[in-house]
Order: structure tokens, then C-alpha cells, then sequence
């Protein structure tokens, strides 16, 4: 139940700045939420996985899947997003 409920407020604010992101670039709305959810994905979690593990002195190998994982997941979450975008777009 715990992962559901982060995972919707993980759309919804993927969904937010999706939004902001198609406001200000303009462009295709999939696109915007393609794009948002790689940058999201490397400035708030990649970077703070590596920082983590790398100072509790975890192995790459699962860095690297674990950092995986999540982008995935984003990139699926902004596939969705892009796919449904808000009324009157």
C-alpha cells in the first residue's frame, strides 16, 4: 500500500512539472514528459542513489540496477503522463 501511495505522488508531481515544462518549452506534450521525467530522474534520484551507496560503501553493480530501476519506472510514469495530457491540450 506504502509503494502505491509514493508512486502517485511521484506521477503527481511528475505530472506538475510536466506541465510547467510544456508551459514554458512549448512543443509536444510527450515529448515535455519524456524529457522531464530523465531530468527528474538524474537530478533527484540517480544523483542521491550514487551519493547514498557511495557513502555507505555499497557495491556499483547494485547502484547501477537500482538507479535502472528507477529510471524505468519514470520513463513509464512519463510515457502515461505524456500519453493523458490535461484538458483542452
Amino acid at each position: 500500500m506504502v509503494t502505491v501511495l509514493v508512486s502517485f505522488v511521484t506521477a503527481w508531481v511528475l505530472a506538475g512539472a510536466t506541465f510547467l515544462s510544456w508551459s514554458f518549452y512549448g512543443g509536444g506534450y510527450l515529448l515535455n514528459a519524456l524529457g522531464t521525467a530523465v531530468v527528474l530522474w538524474a537530478g533527484f534520484t540517480a544523483a542521491r542513489f550514487v551519493t547514498h551507496d557511495a557513502f555507505e560503501g555499497r557495491p556499483a553493480g547494485l547502484t547501477v540496477l537500482n538507479i535502472a530501476h528507477e529510471l524505468v519506472t519514470l520513463a513509464v510514469m512519463g510515457l502515461l503522463v505524456g500519453l493523458l495530457p490535461p484538458a483542452g491540450v
